[in-house]
């Protein structure tokens, strides 16, 4: 999985598909912790793993889980008695984005602001 091509992808889909910003977020956090374990297949997390990262509330965690799951962006699979779930990240890159709409994401040097010049 290429992180940066990911993130573009993700961040252009927002414009046609929102997601709540908890359910951003821990894309974002699933994306840093398979970017620093070298892109396994999946990874066994647990909550108190992802609720240290985000600051969220179980119930949180689990709708924005969900939420993530629904929108086929990730795989989670639960495992018996205490055993941390299972967690694959769907990628972006190669399923259909709304390119109709002009993106400065997609657009890396267009720049958004005026740089500042001393005189």
């Amino acid at each position: 999985m290429n992180y940066i091509v990911e993130l573009n992808a993700f961040y252009a889909s927002l414009l046609t598909r929102p997601l709540s910003s908890e359910a951003q977020a821990l894309w974002g956090v699933l994306m840093h912790l398979f970017n620093r374990a070298g892109w396994p297949p999946g990874l066994t997390l647990t909550a108190s793993t992802l609720l240290g990262f985000l600051g969220y509330s179980y119930a949180t965690l689990s709708r924005a889980r969900i939420e993530l799951v629904t929108a086929g962006l990730l795989i989670h699979r639960p495992r018996p008695g205490r055993s941390a779930p299972y967690y694959e990240l769907q990628p972006l890159r190669g399923k259909t984005v709304d390119n109709s709409v002009d993106n400065p994401v997609d657009k890396p040097r267009l720049t958004l602001v005026k740089p500042f010049c001393q005189s």
